[in-house]
């Protein structure tokens, strides 16, 4: 991968949209990146990896944190990176989320983060920042962490890895090298072995449990074995005892089973005899009772029938009381129409007087409508200008409004005014300061130079030898030589005046454009506000004598004055509209109301007239009704119908009391008929009944079977409680002994697991015995560092003239968790020392071998795939000018074919040996700027 063209705008110190031409650097060769302390030169490969993977290159500042603070809010963030892989050329544009002025309208909007990677040989570009960083990855064949271990090799990291703990270097290492997953997958087998081993403690009390519950007698001939077994039992000898357990227990529930249902059996036939027996006592019981009962119900009998025979005559009467009823029910009719007539006569009478009243009420409508209707006119009279009123009261609420709106917009005109002659006299106090620092400046630059020069003669004489010439006069002899004076200023301090001077000068001219620019803003807003203030209170700011002086006090109070008045003149103007409002309100009611009353007036007229007529014809309909109710009441039995009706109620009473004695007479006969049928046909039953069982009697007395049934239920009672106390122990036994197996199997598959998981676990943990005590991850560790270090000491060799070379050195004993240390063996004396031995710049030769040699591995682990382009960040400060070249001509050998090394360094010799730069310098408004050197 080679980077071609970097472009950044607004991102990170870059305000401006800022253009790197890389490929003006050639495809080969070392170029230096150097300019002012936080200027922004690790940005550069912070814009790369970010514009290729989305991320920085030190991994600490994300897209978010990348905007500019100085850019102009309207200036985009993006960066844009044109690269070269295996001769196609691709472009990346990427841009974080940040924030941004809308569109339309004022207030900030979000941007969202997004990128696009577009292709040179027309292929639809990709979007999206995921597709776009997959996308990139594929084609440069490495991802974000294995492109910063090859292309940027930061040397912090590799110093804090060379002189680190052994603890320290393992986690460096577990980032460098990524292992961990090793580390997890040690902790996943420690955590999988104690757990396995908690769980074979659950799996020992849970069997535990269950044999410690099995139950038995203690007459049982394994009673001693079965209360010894536990966990640590084997499960064939503790299955082998259940089982025997469990045979014995359900044949002896069999047994009890048989001799349970032999006495039950019996128990049956007792009862059923003993059934018998009672039954033929009870039966002897009942026949001598029904008996009495059939003695008893004879007498009755015939006492009913005579009865019954008294009545047989009463037939024929109740016939004609019947025929009497029936026509005293006719006359008694003739009442209810009687009375039916008389009602009919006083509704007619009612109807006719409240037609009368309707008609009395609706002329008294009629003329109140007519009061009403005069009295709305006289007011619709009052109220014909209330329309003209309201138009003209709104038009002067709108001039009032657009007054005090000017008086509003005049006001802000004026505190604007007034800040703006506030921060005129700011800026003409700032000029004087400014000036006065410029003068004092100048004084003690020109007293500084005065005394400078008046001291050149000290300076001359300082370097003066005898024998050696003079540079001004020649002589080699200099007896009396010009002393130097001690308040004598150095150079230096001339240039640091000097400077001073100028910078005062700048800031003098800076604050002096401020004034002038703030007086000419102040004197413009005064003259736009006296404009304004003329146009809308030329009685107050004119006169025939001249113009009216102007002062922000006295405009303060005119404003005060004029806002007071112009509130009571509104104030007065909104009673009057709210008035005239109510008044057209009025008005418009009053109308409505006239027109409906108008409408109402020919309904009433008419209603009135018909409720005349109604109530004359109502008066004739009971005239008419009064006459038939007269002829009615004449041809009446009795004057009154309670005459009437006591009459039929005598009729009604005989006939009652006629027919209940006959139906009386009649119930009873049947009752008694019913009772002496019933208890002849009990008798007859009954003896039915003694007769069979005389001849199917028992065969033992009932006091003996009943003592028979009291001994085989106690017998009953003894088998179930026997059958429930061995059902008690062998169903539980059965079920422990079923769980038992099932646990003993899982115990067994637990253990096997156990066993290996363990061993495995202290294998990868570096726990074992009598062996070293190495961990997985170290192992890897270890073998990727061996790995690395063959590539780091071929750099380091040549570094170092063959000097040094690294080697990693193992576990000194078996009872220590080790193997990452890291020494150095010295080839020009033959010993071996600790890295933290070497000086400053050895270890910064050690350093970055150990980069290079990570970039080396990285790169063949990837696949071979190589990169064009090496960034190296600072670092060469603490190298001597022999140690310089050598790690020079080390850089100088990685870029061989065609591979371009960029290196971020301020040392000044760097600065002198490479000739193509990237020059990043900080600009006095803000930012950063960037100037290509080739």
């Amino acid at each position: 991968m080679r980077p071609l063209k970097l472009t950044l705008s607004a991102f990170g110190p870059y305000a401006a949209e800022t253009v790197l031409e890389l490929a003006k650097l050639g495809r080969g060769g070392l170029y230096l990146v150097t300019g002012d302390t936080g200027a922004g030169k690790t940005t550069l490969f912070d814009a790369i990896t970010y514009a290729l993977y989305d991320h920085s290159s030190g991994g600490v500042r994300e897209g978010t944190m990348l905007r500019c603070k100085y850019a102009d809010l309207k200036t985009p963030t993006f960066v844009e990176l044109e690269f070269e892989v295996n001769g196609q050329r691709y472009t990346v544009r990427r841009n974080p989320e940040y924030q941004r002025p809308k569109n339309r309208g004022e207030g900030m909007t979000t941007e969202k983060a997004d990128a696009t990677l577009t292709y040179s040989d027309g292929r639809p570009p990709v979007t999206k920042a995921k597709d776009v960083t997959a996308a990139v990855q594929e084609i440069i064949g490495l991802d974000y962490s294995q492109f910063c271990q090859i292309a940027m090799i930061a040397q912090g990291q590799f110093t804090k890895l060379l002189n680190a703990s052994t603890e320290e270097r393992s986690r460096i290492f577990r980032k460098l090298f990524r292992t961990q997953r090793y580390a997890r997958l040690q902790e996943r087998l420690q955590a999988e072995s104690a757990a396995l081993s908690q769980q074979r403690t659950t799996q020992n009390a849970k069997l535990d449990s269950l044999l410690s519950g099995i139950r038995f007698s203690p007459d049982d001939p394994d009673a001693d074995a079965l209360a010894a077994l536990n966990a640590q039992t084997e499960p064939e000898t503790a299955l082998a005892l259940l089982e025997g357990l469990l045979a014995r227990q359900q044949a002896a529930q069999e047994t009890v089973a048989a001799a349970l249902k032999d006495t039950e059996a019996k128990l049956d036939e007792v009862q059923r005899q003993l059934g018998a027996a009672q039954q033929a006592r009870q039966l002897a019981a009942q026949l001598a009772a029904k008996q009495a009962e059939l003695t008893a119900a004879l007498p009755v009998l015939e006492a009913a029938r005579a009865e019954s025979a008294r009545h047989a005559d009463d037939a024929a009467q109740l016939d004609v009381l019947a025929g009497q009823v029936t026509q005293a029910q006719t006359a008694l009719a003739a009442y209810d129409e009687l009375d039916t007539l008389c009602h009919q006569q006083q509704a007619a009478r009612d109807a006719a007087q409240l037609a009368a009243a309707k008609a009395k009420a609706k002329r008294t409508q009629l003329a109140a409508l007519d009061t009403a209707l005069a009295a709305a006119e006289k007011e619709l009279t009052a109220l014909e200008d209330a329309p003209t009123r309201l138009l003209a009261l709104q038009n002067r609420e709108k001039e009032l409004a657009q007054r005090s709106t000017a008086l509003t917009t005049l006001n802000q005109r004026l505190a604007a005014c007034q800040q703006q002659a506030q921060k005129a006299h700011r800026a003409q106090d700032a000029y004087r300061t400014a000036a006065e620092a410029k003068e004092q400046a100048h004084a003690r630059r020109d007293a500084l130079d005065k005394a400078f020069l008046d001291a050149q003669a000290g300076l001359l004489a300082q370097a003066l030898a005898e024998g050696a010439p003079c540079p001004v006069c020649g002589s080699v002899h200099h007896p009396a030589k010009a002393q130097l004076p001690h308040t004598a200023p150095t150079q230096a301090q001339v240039d640091a005046a000097k400077q001073e001077a100028e910078k005062a000068d700048a800031l003098a001219q800076t604050a002096s454009t401020a004034a002038q620019s703030a007086l000419a803003a102040a004197d413009e807003a005064r003259r736009s506000l006296r404009r304004d203030a003329e146009s809308l209170l030329p009685e107050r700011f004119t006169s025939p004598d001249g113009t009216v002086q102007l002062t922000f006090k006295g405009m303060n109070a005119v404003l005060t004055e004029e806002a007071c008045a112009l509130h009571a003149a509104q104030a007065e103007c909104v009673a009057a509209l709210r008035q005239a409002e109510a008044d057209c309100a009025r008005r418009t009611a009053l109308e409505a109301d006239r027109q409906a009353k108008s409408r109402q007036r020919p309904a009433l007229e008419q209603a009135a007239a018909e409720a005349d007529s109604t109530a004359a014809a109502q008066n004739a309909s009971a005239d008419a009704l009064e006459q038939q109710a007269a002829a009615a009441r004449a041809a009446l039995p009795y004057p009154q119908r309670a005459e009437a009706q006591t009459a039929l109620d005598a009729l009604e009473a005989s006939r009652t009391a006629l027919r209940t004695g006959m139906e009386q007479a009649q119930a009873v006969l049947k009752r008694a008929e019913q009772a002496y049928a019933a208890a002849k046909a009990a008798v007859d039953a009954l003896q039915t009944q003694q007769a069979t069982a005389e001849t199917a009697g028992p065969a033992q007395p009932l006091e003996f079977l009943q003592a028979e049934q009291a001994r085989l239920a106690a017998a009953r009672s003894a088998l179930r409680e026997q059958a429930q106390q061995l059902a008690a122990q062998l169903l539980p036994n059965c079920a422990a002994a079923e769980k038992y197996r099932a646990a003993a199997a899982a115990r067994t598959q637990l253990e096997q697991r156990w066993q290996w998981v363990s061993a495995l676990a202290a294998t990868a943990g570096g726990t074992l015995t009598s062996k070293q005590k190495i961990r997985l991850e170290a192992y890897i560790q270890m073998n990727y560092l061996d790995r690395i270090l063959r590539h780091a000491n071929t750099r380091l060799m040549q570094m170092t003239a063959g000097q040094y070379e690294l080697e990693r050195i193992g576990a000194e004993n078996q009872r220590s968790q080790s193997g990452l240390d890291l020494g150095i063996i010295d080839h020009y004396n033959g010993t071996r020392r600790s890295v933290k031995t070497l000086s400053g710049g050895e270890s910064f030769k050690a350093s970055l071998a150990l980069a290079l040699g990570l970039s080396d591995e990285v790169q063949s682990a990837a696949g071979g795939i190589r990169l064009d382009t090496l960034f190296l960040d600072e670092g060469f400060g603490s190298l001597d000018d022999e140690s310089l070249e050598q790690a020079m001509r080390v850089l100088a050998g990685l870029t061989e074919g065609d591979r371009l090394v960029g290196i971020i360094s301020h040392v000044g010799a760097l600065k002198d040996r490479i000739d193509r730069q990237v020059v990043v310098r900080k600009a006095r408004t803000g930012g950063s700027t960037v100037e290509l050197i080739v």
